[in-house]
C-alpha cells in the first residue's frame, strides 16, 4: 500500500490564517467569551458588565506567536476595576476571574 505524503504549501496556509473569514471566526469565538462574561459578570453597578468588547484584527497580533501576522481577536474589559475584579487585590480581596471562567468554558465546549 502507498503511503500518503502531505506537504504544507506555508504561503497558503498564511493567507488563511491572516484571511477575513479567519478574523470573523476569531471574532465570533471572542463574542461568545464576552457573552458569558456578562452574564456571569458581577453588577454592582453595571459598568463592568457593560465593558466588555471584542477588538479583532488581520495583522500585527497583540499576541506574538512566530511573526504576528494572524487574524486574532481578544475578549476584553475596559472597566477602571477590571484588573481587580478578575485578578483581585488587597481592598477587594480574591479575584472573581470572569475572563478567565467565560475563556475556560467556551474552549471547553
Amino acid at each position: 500500500m502507498a503511503r500518503a505524503k502531505f506537504k504544507p504549501n506555508n504561503k497558503s496556509i498564511g493567507l488563511m490564517l491572516r484571511s477575513q473569514q479567519m478574523e470573523r471566526e476569531m471574532a465570533d469565538r471572542a463574542r461568545l467569551v464576552v457573552n458569558y462574561a456578562q452574564a456571569i459578570a458581577p453588577e454592582e453597578t453595571g459598568e463592568y458588565v457593560s465593558s466588555f468588547e471584542v477588538e479583532s484584527g488581520q495583522n500585527d497580533s497583540p499576541i506574538q506567536m512566530g511573526k504576528g501576522d494572524r487574524a486574532w481577536a481578544k475578549a476584553k474589559n475596559t472597566s477602571p476595576h477590571a484588573a481587580a475584579v478578575e485578578f483581585g487585590n488587597r481592598r477587594v480581596g480574591e479575584g472573581k476571574r470572569v475572563l478567565g471562567r467565560a475563556a475556560d468554558r467556551v474552549t471547553s465546549e
